[in-house]
């Protein structure tokens, strides 16, 4: 389950590290647009800063990157221990000159998510399956700072038991390889599909990586509440 709470504090954005991958959704007229840019920093009191993503990313979305649209900012804060930070905001000016910057509003309320090691959040990371000496392809279906889902297809694997050692490859965001250790601990055949629920021993530090990597974009940290 994730906890959330309400707060006001500064403290908050000033824990997001600058050039870090923040989640910004710009709200439309009917719709919104959803993308990742980096944070580059604020002045306390003053503005956020951002950095102005790639116009081809945004697509119809660039017209409205302009002073008054209303945006959602969302950040994995990398020393949190799984805690994301959102909040709202407005788009308080946007630079070209000497780069291409957005500055953002200070909000006034900061909600704060707690990922607990037991949250399962959902997702469709792909992914490379590793025991013994086979190598399969699939899909994280869903993450914790303590456990995954991975669905292979078409996997040749009669041999896996439960409580095997494996292996789980991620390509980061920046190309970079991420590798998960873990032991399987439910093996589930629906038709042609192999689910596994595997239990995650590598560091904190390395899930972390993923959660950043992956996870700050998802309506549930925008949605859920836990009281």
């Amino acid at each position: 389950m994730l906890r959330t709470r309400e707060v006001g504090q500064e403290s908050l954005l000033t824990a997001i590290s600058a050039g870090s991958l923040v989640d910004i959704e710009i709200c439309l007229p009917a719709s919104s647009k959803r993308i990742k840019t980096e944070y580059v920093g604020l002045l306390q009191g003053a503005f956020l800063i951002l950095n102005h993503p790639n116009p081809k990313r945004l697509g119809a979305a660039l017209d409205f990157v302009m002073e008054g649209t209303t945006v959602i900012v969302r950040a994995l804060l990398e020393n949190g221990d799984g805690q994301v930070i959102a909040f709202r905001s407005q788009i308080k000016a946007v630079s070209v000159h000497p780069a291409r910057l957005i500055f953002l509003y200070p909000p006034e309320k900061i909600q704060t998510y707690k990922l607990r090691a037991q949250s399962r959040v959902p997702t469709l990371i792909p992914a490379h399956f590793q025991h013994s000496n086979k190598n399969e392809v699939g899909v994280i279906k869903d993450i914790s700072l303590s456990g995954l889902q991975l669905d292979l297809t078409s996997a040749d694997m009669p041999d896996l038991q439960e409580g095997a050692k494996c292996s789980v490859l991620i390509e980061g965001k920046e190309g970079n390889q991420i590798t998960l250790e873990g032991d399987v601990r439910k093996i589930r055949q629906h038709d042609d599909i192999l689910s596994l629920g595997i239990h995650l021993t590598s560091e904190p530090g390395v899930i972390r990586g993923v959660l950043k990597d992956y996870l700050i974009d998802l309506s549930i940290f925008q949605d859920h509440r836990d009281t």
